[in-house]
């Protein structure tokens, strides 16, 4: 797997426009750099409802194209809202490369599972940043097995030491996380949480627009693209060969639901001709195979559809 930075790889500027609520333009500089949207601007890329969001114009696609279009975006839901009459899911999906932005009941709130392991080490991550301070070698050890191995003992440990409960509260804010929902009982499996808040922590994670600084942001990336091997679905699904794939995936059977499964993969995707970050959670499905399965195919038709009529098209890697 490709190991570089790709969050650091492009020149940016430091303005950008609102047109309406759900249309953020992206333009360009004298140089042709694209500008990054500002951390204000990311309530309107995912929608408080589930509105159909609009693209940004292309900063580096080929000239002239417009990266799902009308016509396609209402197929694409048409086709998720077919799925989701048997699997009960939501997905945000934001193309950094095209500026193409996508959402199906992003709103909706999901049992993090695992997945909550990356809110609690960006909050790790941002308590030493304040006590001015690089995490320990225990903490860096504990976080490595937290993220690369999704060990549950030590995300306890590391739960606690975020200030449990309380703290993660307080961290969600930080990072803009506010549909995000920690159990009363410290349970960190069972947070809630919605696609759109997903995609936000990754935007804050992978771009400057969080409480976190480069080298904090750096930290968590370099854990999320060292998961271990048998632990690497969901969102690796949209990457080819040469990509980098950054994640950190969730599952678990549930007691509560009568033990059916909840299933989700939250990461990024970079590389020659794509650069996607998504976030894609599901509950109440029959196993973990047939969980991951579903999964993958929605990344897959979604990133399929941003990338028809690209460059990235003709790359796209074989799935």
């Amino acid at each position: 797997m490709l190991r570089r930075s790709p969050a650091t790889s492009r020149a940016r500027t430091n303005t950008a426009v609102v047109v309406a609520a759900f249309v953020v333009l992206v333009v360009l500089s004298a140089s042709g750099a694209p500008v990054r949207p500002e951390a204000r601007m990311v309530q309107s890329l995912i929608t408080w409802d589930d509105a159909e969001l609009q693209p940004f114009e292309p900063v580096s696609g080929p000239p002239g194209d417009v990266p799902l279009g009308s016509g396609r975006r209402a197929e694409l839901t048409a086709e998720l809202d077919d799925l989701a009459e048997e699997h009960d899911f939501g997905l945000a999906v934001q193309d950094l490369r095209t500026g193409a932005t996508f959402s199906h009941g992003a709103h909706t709130r999901f049992p993090t599972a695992s997945v909550a392991k990356l809110s609690v080490l960006a909050m790790l991550v941002r308590a030493a940043e304040q006590d001015g301070r690089d995490l320990t070698g225990g903490e860096r050890a504990r976080a490595e097995q937290m993220i690369r191995y999704s060990d549950n003992g030590v995300t306890d440990d590391l739960y606690d030491r975020i200030g449990f409960t309380r703290g993660f509260e307080e961290g969600a804010e930080a990072f803009g996380l506010h549909e995000t929902e920690p159990h009363p009982s410290g349970r960190w499996g069972s947070t809630l949480t919605t696609a759109s808040d997903q995609l936000r922590l990754l935007r804050a994670l992978y771009l400057a627009e969080g409480p976190l600084t480069g080298e904090g942001r750096a930290q968590v990336r370099g854990l999320m693209e060292s998961v271990a091997p048998e632990q690497v679905w969901g969102v690796a699904a949209a990457a080819g060969p040469e990509d980098t794939v950054g994640l950190k995936n969730g599952w678990a059977p549930r007691e509560d639901n009568g033990g059916l499964w909840t299933i989700n993969s939250v990461g990024y995707v970079a590389g020659p001709g794509r650069e996607y970050l998504v976030a894609v959670l599901s509950d109440g499905l029959s196993g973990y195979g047939s969980g991951v399965t579903m999964v993958e195919d929605v990344v897959v038709l979604v990133t399929g559809a941003m990338e028809e009529g690209t460059e990235a098209d003709e790359a796209r890697p074989a799935r």
